[in-house]
């Protein structure tokens, strides 16, 4: 997903909510205590392309900005007949390993028979704590911890967001095939997430789970065979991703609630600081949503394009030992 040339030079990624305010203070000092490192990419070789639907899969320096639009069959007056969301995401590196998100954006519902309506983002403004506990670049392989605390009162009540916040500790992974002696078929990575959401209030606990498949053409041309292509193809990276969440427990005459979303598209990048991602939104139960929807991201990579300042590095880079 990324190709950068510093030491966190190929780091990004994002998912996962919330513990309590000791657990936080316990990770964050995990993550400051200074380890040994050398150069610091994704995983080894493989570069993770950012992620549209699913949470990033570890802490970079970086900021993206998703603009996704989804319809809906309303049935009665007032009810959302299309959502279009506006997010910004920027993500700050406070070790090599450690990294906190924030979040926000702007939500706008057309209604059935009633006038449109914009406000701040139904996912109120959330903050995301994730460590990458495991990487093994020989295996192309990496694994992260995260907390995600959704501010409840934060957003627009009028379109949807909610008064009462939620906690979300998960565990987002990358794998590349590229060690295994398949041929072609070792541009393919697999990634994945697993989460829990503690509703406060009376909002109900869900379960949350995700899986991403990817074969990259810039892992294909570079590492595997120097296959003649045109240049812009050079950079496309095929990505289908899939979300599901289904609620702990199910009221009773309400039908289900469970969501899963299958979002097929493509990766673009050339390696200089930028991204960008575009998806369809297939929707598979009636509690997702109504029709297909699309979903296109920037994703700015500060680390590749300003390498030497804070903006672009961990606030706490460990003292190379003489």
């Amino acid at each position: 997903m990324k190709m950068r040339p510093s030491y966190h030079q190929n780091c990004r990624r994002d998912p996962l909510c919330g513990w309590g305010i000791t657990s936080l203070f316990a990770l964050a000092i995990a993550g400051v205590t200074p380890t040994a490192s050398s150069a610091y990419t994704a995983a080894g070789d493989r570069n993770f392309p950012a992620q549209l639907v699913l949470p990033q899969i570890g802490p970079t320096d970086a900021f993206w900005v998703p603009l996704s639009t989804q319809p809906f069959e309303a049935v009665n007056l007032g009810e959302p007949t299309r959502q279009t969301d506006f997010d910004l995401t920027y993500s700050k590196l406070i070790t090599e390993r450690l990294g906190i998100q924030l979040g926000y954006g702007l939500s706008h519902l057309d209604r059935l028979g009633d006038s449109s309506v914009t406000g701040t983002s139904t996912q109120n403004f959330h903050a995301v704590l994730q460590y990458e506990a495991i990487l093994d670049p020989s295996h192309e392989f990496l694994l992260s911890v995260q907390v995600d605390h959704k501010f409840g009162g934060t957003g627009d009540q009028r379109v949807g967001a909610d008064k009462h916040g939620a906690t979300i500790p998960g565990v987002t992974f990358g794998k590349g095939l590229g060690d295994l002696p398949i041929g072609y078929w070792r541009p393919l990575a697999i990634t994945g997430f697993a989460g829990y959401e503690f509703g406060e209030g009376p909002r109900t606990d869900t379960y949350q789970a995700g899986i991403s498949l990817q074969y990259s053409i810039p892992y294909l041309v570079s590492k595997v065979a120097n296959v003649d292509m045109p240049a812009f193809l050079r950079g496309i990276t095929p990505i289908t991703e899939a979300l599901f969440t289904n609620p702990v427990e199910h009221v009773p005459g309400q039908g289900t609630n469970t969501t899963f979303v299958v979002a097929p598209g493509v990766s673009y990048t050339r390696g200089r600081g930028w991204e960008l991602g575009i998806e369809a939104m297939i929707p598979t139960t009636r509690a997702t949503a109504h029709g297909i929807g699309v979903i296109a991201q920037l994703f700015i990579d500060l680390g590749y394009l300003f390498p030497e300042s804070v903006v672009g590095q961990p606030i706490f880079v460990p003292t190379e030992l003489p």
